[in-house]
């Protein structure tokens, strides 16, 4: 008897909110968090050749660009007939300013090639369609503002 006589006194205090206070409880719940992630789509065009891997990388800092230190690191594996096609690759990030880099890793060792001096030897795409003319490429130049449902299309060079 005695649970029972616990349960009822449980009931009476949920009973007992106001409209006010579970109003406040709703607010909190549906727009005190911030959005976790956010479903993006990565749009690669201009593939040369359907042999090995896609790899985008995703970078939220100057200090880390193009560095091992990625926010997000994907590999797509290509497909027979994949050669010509536009190539789409969903990814999840949390809302903010991005800059994106594509390789396309033909011979699949899981690294973008690069001659003595640097240069890559495989295809390559920055975000914001950034291509350097000279130096490496600017963080500055290839950030994008990412929000749910983003498009971010590379062209491989």
């Amino acid at each position: 008897m005695a649970i029972f006589n616990q349960s009822v006194k449980y009931d009476r205090r949920i009973k007992m909110m106001t409209p006010r206070t579970t109003a406040l409880a709703i607010a909190a719940l549906l727009f005190g968090a911030p959005a976790l992630s956010a479903d993006v789509t990565v749009s690669v065009s201009k593939l040369a050749s359907d042999t090995g891997a896609l790899v985008v990388q995703v970078y939220d800092s100057k200090d880390t660009w193009l560095s091992d230190d990625t926010v997000l690191s994907k590999r797509h594996i290509l497909s027979e007939g994949d050669a010509g096609q536009t190539i789409v690759i969903p990814i999840e990030l949390k809302p903010g300013r991005y800059a994106l880099s594509v390789y396309h890793d033909e011979n699949n060792n899981e690294k973008l090639d690069a001659n003595f001096i640097g240069i890559p030897k495989e295809p390559v795409g920055l975000s914001n369609d950034h291509r350097p003319k000279f130096g490496p490429p600017s963080y500055d130049k290839a950030e994008i503002e990412i929000g749910e449902g983003s498009v971010v299309e590379i062209l491989l060079d």
